[in-house]
């Protein structure tokens, strides 16, 4: 045991040692470098220096001349010298002007290329020496120092009294060393020397006043207050953003380094708020956005670490209210109070324009603050978090009227705080009145993020807003069924939240629709996706919906679900075929044309089970409903060759959903028919050739059916409408051959075959008709 004590003893030493050794290399590299860099402005001086020409110059004895050549000469020169000299005189202020702009832009080139010549040869070299390694030199100190006390609280080698002041001595020793340092131009090394000073006297006090007692609380509060404000107003004085991030780090690092694992939240709380505070007043004077977001993740990592080894255990094992439940709301009201207003009070006073990273830790400590207010409150007071939210959209509106008025341009930070606020609003409502208030808080969450992502351009907060959605519609799912008893239709939580996360879906595919930031085709398939989810969830929740209430509130159904999942039906496939309100794409007519094959087979199929009793044959409840579904696949067909010339599509969807409703009009009708007749002889008064008439009248239905079809297709110059009428005369020919043959008596066979025949002649007069007006030749 002793040698492991006196291994512990030794690494601490080492770790302790490590910080001055790296501040020494620190400072031999910086001075190294300081060498280079005037090693090579001398260079630059003296290659600047004028090279004068030492070849000599020719002599007048080598050149032969002759005495008429040497007078004639003379006169020339001496014209050329005088109109020389004139035009010298002339161009002269031209000239200078030329020369001092050339001489400075030559000055600045030579001066950046000195610059860069310098960078590229010792950089490297000063980013690690005096920047790498003071910086790690600071930190392992910081570390060092904490460990000394942790050991010596654990082993109690020296007194309490003495290790708190050797701490302090060796923190104002690191503070004079720093500025000392500072003024000689050791730049950033005296940076890292100051901070490492102030994060150990944040650790001297802290260790005074919660480990060993040596002080009260408001000896030490004053104390941390006295430390933050001299380390936060040394760097705002200095402008040294390095000063005031390494003395929050140190700070923040103190508690969790020096932890005695005791449940001691308030002098843990208002230690952190002091460094917050520091961190607001650089704020206050500098944007210094690295401070901002170190002191919000700190300050709720600390938060975080508390609450979950602390507070969470005694939710879980008290049944109750919790014991520290107060300490929890307040101190997580206060930080949440502080960090609203720190990123953006430098904007406030200054009255200028937030960053992106602003308005995102604004939008980060709103989530925060609202987990852990549903962590605390939403199993036993509901209601209270629901007031809780009411009051967070109440804050950032007032924020939101303190940023107008102090700066009416910023549109972002307005439009993020009023997305906040709007959050808060939406989710309130559903806590207060027991809706899923998770579903709900992911689907606004989603809204907002498509917001932002779509105004900062932001491809991670788009595939963040996406998640939530998702999340969203799994927690949905995983609430599902609805309902296992007797419930309020329509009018209830589960409904009510169903839509909500619709309706949010539908926002989100307007405002895909809208915006102009992404690629149209990238936002035309992004907003017909949600389009598709936006329609397809209340139809989803509606059809749930229904089958509970046939289920648990209705005591004879009799089919009731499939009438109303008929009428569902027809809603969904209308909504994605109605424009504007369907984004125009491939994906709204593939959803549609599903839905139509879909409810048209199941509409055929469920048919035979609505009558059970007499009624009007065409004329009652059970055939509108489903004579409703086929009017809309006719009117989905309209709406859809209507944006034939918008969308430029062929007539695919279009005559899909003309084949789908003629071919279910077809079969309805003859179920009709057959179930008239045979309701009639069970429910009303006994028929005896019941059959032989429903067989009779469905022949004669068919054969007219054909004939309207024929007109139509004739009147349209629709190709496909004739072919099926022609297929159904063919249809009507075997029925009336075999079916008809056996089974009707002479009286109604003769009035079937009759009716079929005349019905074939008189096609065949209208194509020899049409033919002589050269009808298909002109087609």
């Amino acid at each position: 045991m002793e040698g492991f004590i006196f291994l512990l003893v030794m690494m601490a030493i080492c770790v302790v040692l490590a910080g001055p050794v790296a501040l020494v290399i620190a400072v031999i590299a910086l001075n190294r470098s300081r060498e280079l860099s005037e090693q090579f402005r001398r260079k630059e001086i003296v290659s600047e220096q004028p090279v004068q020409d030492k070849s000599p110059a020719p002599k007048v004895s080598d050149i032969q001349q002759t005495p008429e050549l040497v007078a004639s000469g003379q006169e020339k020169t001496e014209v050329t010298q005088k109109t020389a000299e004139v035009m010298q005189r002339e161009n002269e202020p031209e000239k200078e002007a030329q020369k001092a702009a050339f001489r400075a832009a030559a000055e600045r080139i030579r001066r950046r290329e000195r610059e860069i010549a310098i960078e590229r040869t010792v950089s490297l070299e000063q980013r690690i020496g005096t920047r790498w390694i003071a910086v790690a030199g600071t930190i392992t100190v910081i570390v060092g120092v904490a460990f000394f006390l942790k050991y010596a609280y654990d082993n109690w080698v020296i007194g309490p009294m003495a290790r708190v002041l050797i701490t302090a001595a060796g923190g104002l020793v690191a503070l004079a060393a720093g500025e000392v340092t500072r003024r000689r131009g050791y730049e950033i090394v005296a940076k890292c020397v100051t901070a490492l000073g102030f994060g150990v006297l944040y650790a001297a006090v802290f260790s005074a006043y919660r480990w060993y007692g040596l002080i009260e609380a408001t000896p030490a509060f004053v104390l941390a207050i006295l430390i933050t404000a001299a380390a936060m107003f040394y760097a705002v004085a200095l402008d040294e953003v390095v000063i005031a991030v390494l003395s929050l780090f140190g700070g923040f690092c103190t508690p969790v380094i020096v932890s005695t694992g005791e449940n001691l939240p308030m002098p843990l709380f208002a230690y952190v708020l002091v460094l917050g505070a520091g961190a607001m007043v650089c704020a206050y004077y500098r944007k210094w956005r690295t401070v901002n977001i170190l002191a919000f993740v700190g300050t709720f990592v600390l938060y975080t670490g508390w609450f979950e080894k602390f507070y969470r255990p005694q939710v879980r094992a008290v049944e109750g209210v919790p014991e520290q439940m107060a300490i929890a709301l307040s101190w997580l009201g206060v930080f949440g109070a502080v960090y609203l207003i720190m990123p953006i009070l430098y904007e406030l006073v200054k009255k200028v324009k937030a960053d992106k990273e602003d308005v995102l830790c604004i939008l980060a400590n709103a989530a925060v603050v609202f987990y852990y207010l549903c962590t605390i409150l939403l199993d036993q007071f509901r209601t209270e978090l629901a007031f809780c939210a009411v009051g967070l959209c109440l804050i950032h509106l007032a924020m939101l009227a303190v940023v107008n008025a102090r700066c009416k341009d910023d549109v972002n930070l307005k439009l993020g705080l009023l997305a906040v606020a709007m959050f808060f609003l939406t989710v309130a409502l559903p806590l207060y009145f027991e809706m899923y208030a998770l579903a709900m808080a992911w689907a606004a969450q989603g809204a907002i993020l498509t917001v932002f992502g779509l105004r900062y351009r932001s491809g991670l907060t788009l595939a963040g807003s996406a998640v939530a959605l998702l999340l969203s519609l799994c927690q949905l799912l995983y609430r599902l069924p609805m309902h296992d008893e007797a419930f309020r239709l329509l009018f209830n939580p589960a409904f009510g939240t169903w839509l909500f996360v619709a309706a949010v879906l539908f926002v989100c595919s307007v405002i895909y629709r809208l915006t102009s930031t992404l690629e149209r085709a990238m936002r035309e398939y992004i907003a017909q996706i949600y389009y598709g989810l936006a329609v397809l969830l209340p139809a989803s929740a509606a059809a749930i919906e229904w089958y509970c209430h046939c289920e648990y509130n209705m005591l004879d159904a009799n089919n009731c679900f499939s009438k109303g999942f008929i009428l569902i039906l027809t809603a969904t496939m209308t909504l994605f075929v109605t424009r504007p309100l369907c984004p125009s794409g491939t994906i709204g007519k593939l959803l549609a044309t599903t839905v139509a094959v879909s409810g048209a087979t199941f509409t055929s199929i469920v048919f035979t089970e609505f009558h059970r009793g007499g009624f009007l044959l065409f004329a009652n409840v059970d055939f509108g409903i489903a004579f409703a579904f086929i009017a809309s696949l006719f009117i989905a067909a309209f709406l859809l060759r209507c944006r034939a010339s918008e969308d430029k599509p062929d007539d695919v969807f279009s005559s899909v959903f003309v084949l789908a409703g003629i071919i279910v009009l077809w079969i309805l009708m003859t179920e009709e028919i057959y179930y008239y007749w045979r309701c009639r002889n069970e429910y009303v008064q006994a028929v005896a050739n019941w059959k032989f008439l429903a067989n009779m009248y469905i022949s004669i239905m068919w054969a007219f059916y054909g004939v309207v079809l024929m007109v139509t297709g004739f009147w349209r110059k629709a190709t496909m409408l004739r072919y099926i009428a022609l297929g159904l005369f063919a249809l009507l020919l075997a029925k009336v051959f075999i079916l008809d043959m056996g089974t009707v008596k002479s009286v109604y066979r003769i009035a079937a075959f009759l009716a079929t025949g005349i019905t074939l002649v008189g096609v065949s007069y209208l194509y020899q008709f049409l033919k002589k007006k050269s009808f298909f030749e002109a087609r």
